[in-house]
């Protein structure tokens, strides 16, 4: 697949995704920003009169959590129905405006931002590194770069791989179906059909990552731990969330849809017995770097 059909299949999903949120949920989304700068010591008072990018922006909420502490923010993404979303949500934040554009080839000068967010974006992409690329070429010297990136193991992430082949026979619809069945709210189907249907999914190791902004000059680089709220806080949410998973299935009452039930229970079935391993039912979690060019 090339890469504008990637983009193009990438932005559609995510942008039909991010309208179903309820306006109370999509105000959490945007909490959770200042909740996890606040708990990893980061002031937040440093944005005002930031010039800040959040690059793949989606519905916007890291942008508008931004904005509100005073910088003065672009949200950009490769979804023009993700960006109408965006906007409609922001109408009355200010200093916020909107641009379309790829995390592989932004539309912004040499050296423009004092920060660059891009949280949950460059794992979806065909080259984490030539949007390293971008990201630094946009961040000015001395700037923050902000980045969450999938980290690799876990059993989540080997459930969610084993079912994802299983989800492209049966189609969209049906998981969705299954999902409205099961009772899970909005931010939850966001979050499920993100997972088992988006092109590109890629899980990085720290090492690699590491080594790719020591690469690029990075120093400063924190690694944040703190602030798991979800299905990372420890094994049992992680169990939570992947019960949630064979609970979708349960309710396709199909050949495939069976045998992904079967598939997923056996999954939450050996976390039930290693939930005090942790390393072997999260892996590594996801990776939170804020990291100094």
């Amino acid at each position: 697949m090339s890469l504008s059909l990637i983009e193009e299949e990438t932005g559609s999903l995510f942008g039909s995704l991010w309208g179903k949120l309820t306006d109370q949920q999509y105000r959490e989304s945007v909490e959770l920003f200042r909740s996890r700068f606040t708990v990893n010591g980061f002031d937040l008072g440093w944005f005002a009169g930031k010039r800040c990018l959040d690059a793949g922006t989606g519905s916007g909420r890291y942008a508008v959590a931004m904005a509100l502490h005073g910088a003065e923010v672009t949200g950009c993404d490769i979804s023009q129905t993700g960006l109408t979303v965006a906007r409609e949500r922001a109408n009355s934040v200010p200093n916020l405006t909107f641009k379309q554009g790829s995390v592989l080839d932004l539309p912004f000068a040499d050296a423009s931002f004092d920060f660059v967010c891009c949280a949950g974006v460059l794992h979806h992409t065909p080259s984490i590194e030539r949007g390293l690329d971008e990201l630094t070429r946009v961040l000015k010297p001395g700037g923050k770069l902000f980045l969450l990136l999938y980290g690799a193991g876990g059993l989540r992430w080997k459930q969610i791989a084993a079912l994802r082949p299983i989800c492209t026979e049966l189609g969209l619809a049906e998981i969705d179906r299954g999902i409205a069945a099961a009772g899970l709210p909005a931010n939850n189907r966001k979050h499920f059909l993100d997972d088992l249907f988006v092109p590109i999914q890629t899980l990085v190791a720290w090492t690699d990552l590491s080594t790719w902004l020591a690469q690029r000059g990075y120093s400063a680089v924190q690694r944040w731990m703190k602030g798991r709220f979800d299905h990372e806080a420890n094994p049992v949410a992680q169990l939570e969330d992947m019960d949630k998973v064979a609970r979708i299935f349960r309710h396709l009452n199909s050949p495939l849809g069976r045998l992904g039930h079967k598939i997923a229970e056996a999954f939450c079935d050996t976390a039930r017995a290693n939930l005090q391993d942790e390393q072997l039912v999260i892996g590594e979690g996801n990776h939170r770097i804020l990291a100094t060019k």
